[in-house]
């Protein structure tokens, strides 16, 4: 099969069922962090806030990176049949993939949280608006692309698919 034909025969995943795994992803992380983070660093000052951002930003990185290269989907996405593969050819994601869409997907909240509890007032608001808006720009590109690509997706070159199409 050509990679053209290849590519045509992936079936673009819903948003729907995308955010819904998001949410899943969300909360397995967010309990892992609890007890892993939580348990390991209770410092409430600047550097403790910092370390625990850098902390979890790597767990996100070795979640996300880990199951889109070894099993094409994270955890959330696999209850929901669901697989991260190249839009080229739907093959297996690499690790430089990888990087570029969590980079992409996370790598702004990931940035925000290293000053969400440093800054204050107007510039953390401010900085918490620009994400926000991000994300909402990603749900939108998604959302009205005909492949369901969404930027993050189209930096990396990667496509959200249906385990059945993949």
């Amino acid at each position: 099969m050509s990679v053209q034909a290849a590519s045509a025969a992936l079936a673009p995943a819903s948003i729907g069922a995308r955010v819904v795994a998001y949410i899943i992803d969300g909360l397995i992380l967010f309990v892992v962090g609890l007890l892993v983070v939580g348990s390991l660093i209770g410092d409430q000052t600047v550097t403790g806030n910092v370390i625990r951002a850098i902390i979890y930003a790597l767990l996100g990185f070795v979640y996300f990176g880990y199951t889109w290269t070894a099993w094409r989907a994270s955890p959330g996405q696999r209850i929901l049949g669901l697989v991260t593969v190249n839009a080229d050819d739907g093959a297996a994601v690499s690790w430089n993939t990888a990087i570029v869409r969590w980079a992409f997907l996370f790598g702004p909240s990931a940035v925000q949280s290293l000053f969400t509890n440093q800054l204050t007032g107007g510039l953390g608001a401010l900085i918490g608006l620009v994400v926000f808006v991000y994300y909402i720009y990603l749900l939108y590109s998604a959302a009205t692309d005909s492949r369901r690509q969404g930027f993050h997706d189209k930096q990396a070159g990667t496509i959200v698919t249906t385990k059945a199409s993949a």
